[in-house]
């Protein structure tokens, strides 16, 4: 996207979170959840990441990151993103 234009946005759910962490330590499984509710062979997700992985693809390719936002439900989170957050938007310029 930013070989075309200036800017890209890009969202995705954190598989970060600790809630899907969590999942993970108690069944063993991929997790399902009420933000990820398929199983792991039929989810529409290509790839599973976290805020961290993310970021650390940014820097790795010089992409910059001009804003973070990350997202609880409808909540804005601020401290320890990559484990509460959900679901993370970053602007990429």
């Amino acid at each position: 996207m930013l070989r075309v234009g200036r800017r890209a946005i890009i969202s995705f759910p954190n598989f970060g979170h600790w809630k899907v962490r969590a999942a993970m330590l108690v069944n063993g499984q991929a997790p399902k959840t009420k933000l990820f509710p398929y199983n792991w062979y039929n989810s529409p997700n290509i790839h599973f990441l976290s805020i961290n992985d993310f970021e650390d693809l940014c820097r790795e390719h010089d992409f910059p990151i001009e804003r973070r936002y990350f997202l609880a439900g409808a909540r804005h989170v601020k401290a320890f993103p990559n484990l509460i957050a959900q679901t993370a938007v970053f602007l990429l310029g």
